[in-house]
């Protein structure tokens, strides 16, 4: 994978599959309200030159909607309704996600992994960019910057990226507050909250076999 960072990466891929009908139905999540001024704040989100630090109402609302939608369909066919809302939500987290909200990292990099390939290849470039940025909220919820780094991980499995990773953690958890057993689980899963934290847990399980972090997400490493 090149690993080129780019704040607009993912943005651009999702663009070109986010259709009209998958903007009206995000624009629709808030009960059908005020339909027009989200779809129109989405496709002003679609072409920008710079995405923002902090959202309006419109799209605010319904994009944290979608971006907190569990999908079940974890190999999504093209043009298929699981297909369809993974493409919605990895829109929805690519904005939130830029704005510096943690909670729904977890759900950008699940759905980039589950449509494949070519989006994952595309979200760590972003991920990598805001890395580097720290935009938004990012520069100041130190607990919850390591995970842009493990979200990278997970997609781009580079070993100076695990011990990036530990060494974050380690900076950003006072020891004393880590659990008996050596691990920061609970500090962790205080800052990117409960349903975030089952996603996370989720991914490390699915996608590294890592000692550590598996044993900092509280999983049976040999299964």
């Amino acid at each position: 994978m090149d690993l080129r960072p780019s704040e607009l990466a993912l943005r651009d891929w999702v663009r070109t599959r986010l259709n009209t009908s998958i903007i009206r139905e995000i624009a629709a999540l808030d009960y059908g309200m005020r339909v027009d001024g989200h779809r129109r704040a989405i496709e002003e989100l679609l072409v920008a030159r710079r995405l923002p630090d902090e959202l309006e109402w419109e799209p605010g609302e319904v994009l944290s909607l979608c971006a907190s939608t569990p999908i079940a369909d974890r190999h999504p066919v093209p043009g298929s309704a699981g297909w369809r809302a993974h493409v919605a939500r990895l829109f929805a987290c690519t904005i939130l996600t830029r704005t510096g909200e943690a909670a729904h990292l977890s759900s950008l990099v699940e759905s980039a992994l589950d449509l494949g390939p070519e989006a994952t290849a595309q979200a760590a470039r972003f991920l990598a960019w805001c890395r580097i940025h720290t935009p938004g909220c990012w520069r100041d919820e130190p607990v919850s910057r390591p995970f842009l780094t493990l979200g990278l991980l997970l997609m781009y499995d580079d070993p100076r990226l695990r011990d990036e990773f530990a060494d974050e953690v380690r900076a950003a958890v006072p020891i004393e507050l880590w659990w008996a057993d050596d691990t920061p689980s609970a500090p962790l899963k205080e800052a990117t909250g409960g349903p975030a934290w089952r996603v996370w847990r989720s991914l490390v399980d699915r996608h590294t076999e890592h000692a550590l972090l598996r044993s900092w997400f509280r999983l049976d490493v040999s299964r």
